[in-house]
């Protein structure tokens, strides 16, 4: 907010010129509710009991301190800004309820509904932008603030900011839509290169935000192209794994075919008696001994050494 200083007082006193006087008026902010100061803004015609004036003093003192000068010229000026409710008066726009402040801010980040015509002149106006700029976001050439007026003059005050808010959520899914679309019609395109001929033709402000979900405070896309992308990642795993059980069958055959086909041999080798170790030896003559003895033995396959 603009801050009114006036130093024409300190100069008077300066030169010796009205020391004791101000011609002009000025006084400091320190002395605003003196009972002299407030019956010469009565006399200027103000209000001091308006939101206006309450709203132009309240910002002064939040940019200033009790030292600063002004005067009921200044203090005058300033409430042509601010409307009977003491809101801000945008001066482009000439419309109060756009101004964003910390009690606010939070606030407006809400969706509302807002007017068919105003999201049909935004699809319009960002398809056709989208088309001339080649994608790119000129701010030099856009005419976006102009649709956000249209906007705001068919809002409630107290709804601009939000319709506002409601607006940007809608601007960028219909953005989203459409650099979608360019890339559908050639994965090689990107911002800054000419559109595919032809690739916004099928898309339509009814079909963006028939994909529209919202989630929390924001618009987000739930295109059939997720669907599809879910349809086709399961049909690629059912692919891959068919593919799977193929290669490793023709694998397997192969291997078969290849064991056939091959001049591969298997050699029997024969089998070569092992020697009994002294230590065994000894152990089954102790058995055949015992075996005599006790009248179980059984023949001469009993005598054989070998293991």
């Amino acid at each position: 907010m603009l801050k009114i200083t006036d130093y024409g007082f300190l100069f008077q006193n300066k030169f010796g010129v009205g020391s004791k006087s101000n011609p002009i008026g000025s006084f400091q902010l320190s002395q605003l509710n003196s009972t002299a100061v407030q019956n010469q803004l009565k006399a200027a015609g103000i209000d001091t009991g308006s939101k206006q004036y309450k709203a132009v003093i309240k910002e002064m003192m939040k940019n200033a301190n009790g030292a600063m000068y002004t005067n009921p010229l200044a203090i005058k000026n300033l409430m042509k800004n601010y409307d009977s409710d003491g809101d801000w008066v945008d001066p482009i726009t000439g419309l109060a309820g756009l101004l964003v402040t910390d009690e606010n801010d939070k606030d407006r980040r809400t969706i509302i509904d807002i007017p068919e015509s105003s999201r049909r002149e935004m699809f319009e106006s960002t398809k056709r932008e989208f088309l001339a700029e080649n994608g790119v976001a000129n701010g030099d050439t856009t005419k976006r603030s102009e649709v956000y007026t249209h906007l705001y003059k068919k809002m409630e005050k107290q709804d601009r900011l939000k319709a506002g808010y409601t607006m940007e959520q809608y601007e960028r899914a219909y953005s989203r839509a459409f650099h979608a679309a360019a890339k559908a019609a050639d994965p090689t395109w990107e911002i800054g290169k000419p559109i595919p001929k032809g690739a916004l033709d099928n898309i339509t402000m009814e079909s963006v935000e028939k994909e529209l979900k919202q989630v929390g405070n924001k618009f987000v896309t739930v295109s059939s192209a997720s669907s599809t992308s879910a349809v086709s990642a399961s049909t690629t795993a059912a692919t891959a794994n068919t593919y799977s059980r193929k290669t490793i069958s023709s694998v397997e055959k192969a291997f078969e075919e290849g064991l056939n086909n091959s001049n591969v041999t298997f050699e029997k080798k024969e089998e070569k008696p092992v020697e009994l170790s002294e230590t065994a030896l000894a152990d089954k003559m102790k058995r055949l001994e015992q075996q005599l003895k006790d009248g179980t033995f059984k023949g001469s396959d009993e005598l054989d050494m070998k293991a």
